[in-house]
């Protein structure tokens, strides 16, 4: 080839590299952090920090698919800005099963029958269950109150009194 071929060429190639390489979107950090949380408009409890292309998601979701999902919300989001994912997230199911009605224990030798057992471990409180309601007695440790209010909190009274309790 001869110079006049030669430095034509070299100039196309040029151009055409400097043109790919200003093609290339390269988001900064704080734009791309921008951009993945205006994606995720709706969860506060989400939390989004990017350094040098990667986006690591922190905090709570309630389920194990809405983690899921919004993890391929960030990946679509940042399509070609974004290194990878480093998803920090915690599943934390809301309190108590709103699907599922709590069923209340009125029927009081149904409840004597469970408190017997429920009580067992604990030999200086007596119990008994009137119109539903389950009214203790007796002696106990601070320590062992939580545990012996969760104990007949599961037989499902209407509810629980251990105003007779001495609490030691």
């Amino acid at each position: 080839m001869n110079a006049k071929k030669i430095i034509p060429l070299l100039l196309l190639s040029g151009a055409i590299s400097f043109g790919a390489i200003s093609c290339k979107s390269g988001l900064s950090d704080d734009d791309l952090e921008s951009k993945i949380e205006n994606a995720l408009t709706g969860h506060s409890t989400v939390d989004v920090e990017v350094e040098k292309g990667v986006v690591t998601l922190s905090g709570t979701v309630t389920s194990q698919e809405e983690l899921t999902n919004l993890e391929n919300v960030v990946k679509t989001a940042g399509a070609k800005d974004l290194k990878s994912v480093v998803n920090n997230l915690i599943v934390n199911p809301p309190v108590g099963n709103t699907t599922a009605p709590i069923i209340v224990n009125s029927v009081d030798e149904a409840l004597n029958v469970g408190i017997k057992d429920a009580i067992k471990d604990f030999p200086t409180v007596t119990a008994v269950a009137t119109d539903g309601v389950i009214k203790a007695s007796g002696t106990l440790e601070q320590a062992h109150v939580q545990h012996l209010k969760m104990v007949l909190d599961k037989l499902n009274p209407k509810r629980v009194d251990l105003s007779g309790l001495t609490i030691k």
